[in-house]
């Protein structure tokens, strides 16, 4: 269970504002203190707490400091919040499903967002090295724009690679119905990877199945092997 001082940080709104805010890039605390209708001392307090509980540092920059989101302290949180999943999970289910239905939606998208304590560069590196995708997914000869990838069962799946902006975004197809999405955001000193499964058709039910079952894997198993991966990669 993460530490006291995390959950008494994050348990206050002006707290979670502050992180909020400073996901955008340091600010100074007359900065931070000028987006509350509070004191300059009462925002320095709330400062003080998220320090303790290693959510923010404080650089001096001449005359001032600035203070700088630290985001890793918050995986703690994510991984005591995941064996409650289960009970909200069920009800988003049901109501993308119902909203699916409401909006006709032809194909569906599993959506996935993992934090990973390294920056940008090696999570790139993990997701293009063909050496490093094989360790923590599949091998494959990811070279240029059309590659392959090695799947269980599936054998060679031809992939096509249709946007690239490296340390950012990466899109390529997936067969001939899906495209996966990866996109990087730099968070405190981590990288916040977002990834996008697009293309299941469920109204084919080869397709309902794979969208049921791939989503948990790449939830529980597949990007959390990568985020251990990319962690460990040397400087």
């Amino acid at each position: 269970m993460p530490d006291d001082d995390l959950f008494l940080a994050l348990a206050n709104p002006v707290r979670r504002r502050l992180l909020e805010i400073l996901t955008d890039g340091p600010r100074t605390a007359g900065d931070l203190a000028a987006s509350f209708d509070l004191s300059r001392p009462a925002v320095a307090e709330h400062l003080q707490i998220l320090r303790r509980a290693g959510l923010v540092h404080d650089q001096p920059s001449g005359r001032q400091r600035h203070y700088h989101l630290t985001a890793e302290p918050l995986a703690q949180v994510g991984d005591w919040l995941h064996p409650f999943e289960r009970f909200w999970r069920h009800r988003l289910r049901t109501l993308a499903n119902m909203l699916q239905e409401e909006t006709m939606t032809d194909t569906a998208t599993i959506a996935v967002d993992q934090f990973i304590a390294a920056p940008p560069s090696k999570v790139w590196r993990s997701l293009t090295e063909p050496e490093l995708l094989a360790r923590w997914w599949v091998p494959g000869d990811v070279v240029g724009h059309r590659f392959h990838l090695q799947m269980p069962g599936w054998g060679a799946v031809a992939c096509e690679v249709t946007e690239v902006e490296p340390e950012r975004r990466l899109v390529y197809t997936f067969n001939e119905n899906w495209t996966l999405t990866w996109r990087l955001v730099p968070e405190g000193n981590g990288t916040r990877l977002f990834l996008d499964h697009s293309g299941f058709d469920l109204d084919d039910p080869r397709a309902r199945d794979a969208f049921a079952r791939m989503g948990p894997g790449w939830r529980d198993q597949i990007l959390p092997g990568l985020a251990r991966l990319a962690a460990d990669l040397p400087d």
